[in-house]
């Protein structure tokens, strides 16, 4: 009787092993699936093999590249992923179902949004909803709202993925800065790169038009180290008008041309149009976007020229 428990019936019926197999493929490692998890390392490496023990048969080859899916495992994977899909619509018509402003509201954008935008203007969206909790997610990776790993997003860029709401909150203004106390002029001064593979393309492409790559004397992947060695006196760097106009130890660079306004989108899935959660969240992004338009693009912007 033993040996009948490890079974492919009672393997594919196991939830917990088709995510795994899942994570596997979006993760590429181990150590990224069982981030993703919420689980260690060993632990991943055990269900997956008693998973592939269950089946008789492997279901991913192991590489230098990573795991990549034989032909079991393309259709076991075809397989999670609808059951996924079924399984989180449910859980999102459920949730856009569900009365009261109680439990938690999940809040994606930009690191750099989050801090100098939402993050202090919090404190009366908690009191007002004392029933609900923020957990406000500060990453360059868009998040995928279909899979529920947030409820609404703030991002610089329109998805393109089905079902989901999208509405333009306006625009965020960027212009080269230096510390207040460097007088180089533009033609003169090292300039300070941003790069991050989720969302930089447009910083990129307007640095590359204005200097060669020889004067770009720093590139970091994120906007507050960036921030910092503009204050320090490295050079120049293309920083958002929302935080740079406000301190008072930077100066705008005027340069050649303007880089253009990045529009701002608010996102949620359809399926969470009436959840009372996440329309309260969608008024407090409302609120703030209303309150600070002016310091997201300043009056009198596109700057003028050298």
């Amino acid at each position: 009787m033993a040996a009948r428990n490890h079974t492919p019936e009672r393997a594919l019926s196991d939830w917990d092993r088709l995510r795994v197999v899942l994570a596997l493929r979006r993760g590429g490692t181990f150590s990224a699936a069982a981030r993703a998890l919420g689980v260690d390392h060993t632990t991943m490496a055990r269900r997956l093999e008693g998973f592939e023990r269950d089946l008789g048969a492997p279901l991913f080859e192991r590489g230098p590249a990573g795991f990549a899916p034989t032909p079991l495992g393309e259709e076991v994977l075809a397989a999670a992923e609808r059951m996924e899909g079924e399984v989180t619509g449910l859980l999102r018509r459920l949730d856009g179902a569900a009365g009261g402003l109680t439990g938690v509201v999940r809040l994606t954008t930009t690191p750099h949004l989050a801090a100098a935008l939402f993050a202090p203007a919090l404190g009366g969206f908690l009191r007002d909803h004392p029933g609900l909790r923020m957990e406000l997610v500060g990453d360059a990776r868009s998040l995928d709202l279909s899979r529920r790993e947030a409820d609404l997003a703030v991002r610089l860029s329109r998805p393109e993925a089905l079902g989901l709401v999208a509405r333009r909150l306006g625009e965020v203004a960027f212009a080269l800065y230096a510390a207040a106390g460097d007088p180089r002029p533009f033609e003169a001064i090292p300039v300070l790169a941003y790069e991050d593979s989720s969302g930089s393309a447009l910083l990129q492409r307007y640095l590359a038009s204005l200097v060669p790559p020889e004067r770009m004397v720093l590139r970091t992947n994120t906007m507050a180290a960036l921030h910092e060695a503009a204050r320090a006196g490295l050079g120049a760097a293309v920083l958002s008008c929302l935080v740079a106009e406000a301190d008072p130890a930077l100066r705008r660079v005027p340069a050649p041309r303007a880089m253009p306004a990045m529009p701002l989108w608010l996102l949620y899935h359809e399926d969470l149009r009436r959840s009372p959660r996440v329309r309260a969240a969608v008024a407090f992004v409302d609120a703030v976007i209303a309150e600070r338009r002016a310091a997201l693009a300043p009056p009198g912007f596109p700057f003028d020229p050298v």
